[in-house]
């Protein structure tokens, strides 16, 4: 009887180790099955963004395409206005200081003077649109930027344009008009002043727009500063080399009398020394940050 016992005990071991056996055989199949079905699945998932939720490039193309059309938009509603507001108008501010210094214009192509309101109320026209293209452009940036520089950069935005139409204003008003008197007053003698209507565009434009970039100074080492890339002892040591460029270039863009020079020349240095401060401003709340 016992040895009956141990060879039922024996063969009914033996039966589950052979059906151990064809369970392991049995589950790997399975598993590749399931592997599979999972590729497939995800196969047929659409593409995902990444885990940072950034969208994908091309939606980033798109929308610049919407901003670039927006932008192009303002700006051709300026010119309509502009254009139905008058160009006359436009180009009797723009001739108002030769005018006044009794000089007649002349124009030597048939199509000169429509080619200059065009680019004259153009110009007029991007300036009045300069809202809505900064705007724009800090819609498209916005989304990449953290809290802390969402705010320094629309501020910086804005602070750029208004110096930008603060150092034209100036060159315009300031610099251009004693600039013009001294070149009537000098030519007068030799030769009768009748001024060519696109040069005169094209020398204004080209006289005050330096104003408007060197105006930019302050804000530009801010932002050095700000990156780390510029520091005041630099600049510092640049003092006498600024100031002695300064008046170089208010010789070479000015008309060649003292008080035009120094027009110029003055507010640069002014605006260096201005951007000496702000840079020690800078180094100084970042001397806070590291701090805390």
């Amino acid at each position: 009887m016992q040895c009956k016992e141990e060879t039922a005990e024996r063969e009914t071991q033996r039966k589950n180790v052979h059906a151990e056996t064809l369970h392991a055989d049995e589950t790997p199949p399975l598993k590749d099955f399931e592997q599979k079905n999972e590729r497939a699945d995800h196969l047929q998932e659409p593409a995902k963004d990444d885990s940072n939720g950034e969208a994908p490039i091309w939606e980033h193309i798109g929308e610049l395409r919407q901003r670039l059309l927006k932008c192009v938009a303002a700006v051709v509603v300026c010119f309509a206005c502009l254009m139905y507001v008058g160009p006359q108008r436009i180009m009797d501010l723009v001739t108002a200081p030769v005018k006044k210094e009794g000089v007649q214009f002349i124009y030597l192509g048939l199509a000169d003077v429509l080619y200059v309101q065009m680019k004259v109320v153009f110009l007029c026209a991007v300036i009045l649109a300069s809202p809505v293209l900064l705007w724009q452009l800090w819609a498209f940036v916005r989304p990449a930027l953290y809290p802390e520089e969402k705010k320094l950069a629309l501020g910086w935005t804005f602070l750029s344009l208004f110096l930008f139409v603060l150092g034209v204003t100036f060159g315009y008003v300031a610099v251009f008009s004693s600039a013009l008197s001294f070149f009537v007053y000098v030519g007068a003698d030799t030769a009768l002043p009748l001024l060519a209507l696109d040069r005169y565009v094209s020398f204004l434009i080209g006289f005050v727009l330096p104003f408007g970039i060197i105006f930019e100074m302050p804000l530009a080492c801010s932002i050095l500063a700000k990156a780390g890339v510029l520091h005041s002892a630099t600049l510092k040591k640049g003092r006498r080399f600024a100031i002695l460029l300064s008046f170089v270039i208010g010789a070479l863009l000015t008309p060649p009398d003292v008080i035009s020079q120094i027009m110029m020349a003055l507010p640069a240095v002014l605006l260096f020394e201005i951007s000496i401060a702000c840079v020690k401003w800078q180094e100084r709340s970042r001397a806070r940050e590291l701090s805390l």
